[in-house]
């Protein structure tokens, strides 16, 4: 009976253990963008939320297809692709000056820093994680009907 008591009690700290390590595992890539990142001005930047729409935030940046410069805010969505080699891509999809533009990049998120490589030039931009003064809920498209 004592060594049925002594292994009982290793196998339950042996699951514990287990089950420790398993709830602090890390979140997976796909789950860490979310959340809001802004560039080193914090004025541009990106706010990702779970049900996958996402807020853009643009300050004096010169929109890609239309050439014309933008500063607010605007609304979209994104999905996200694991690729072969274990990295990930987010494709981003918002409309401006009744343009539709998609963003594709590769991305990772390390040090509270989510690094977005654009993946038709390689351009890397490096936004840190943002704590707005008000917590937002996702954002509400107002165009749809």
């Amino acid at each position: 009976m004592k060594n049925f008591k002594k292994i009982a009690v290793v196998v339950l700290s042996v699951l514990v253990i287990l089950t420790a390590f398993t709830a602090c595992g890390g979140k997976s890539p796909d789950k860490l963008i979310i959340g809001a990142w802004r560039d080193s001005t914090g004025t541009t930047g990106y706010e990702f939320y779970e049900d996958g729409s996402c807020k853009i935030i643009f300050a004096d940046v010169v929109v890609p297809i239309v050439n014309i410069k933008y500063t607010g805010d605007t609304v979209g969505t994104y999905s996200i692709t694991k690729l072969e080699d274990d990295s990930y891509n987010v494709k981003i999809t918002y409309t401006i000056y009744s343009k539709s533009i998609t963003k594709e990049y590769k991305f990772t998120v390390a040090n509270s820093a989510l690094t977005l490589t654009d993946i038709t030039d390689g351009t890397q931009t490096v936004y840190m994680a943002y704590v707005p003064a008000e917590p937002s809920s996702a954002p509400v498209d107002s165009t749809a009907a």
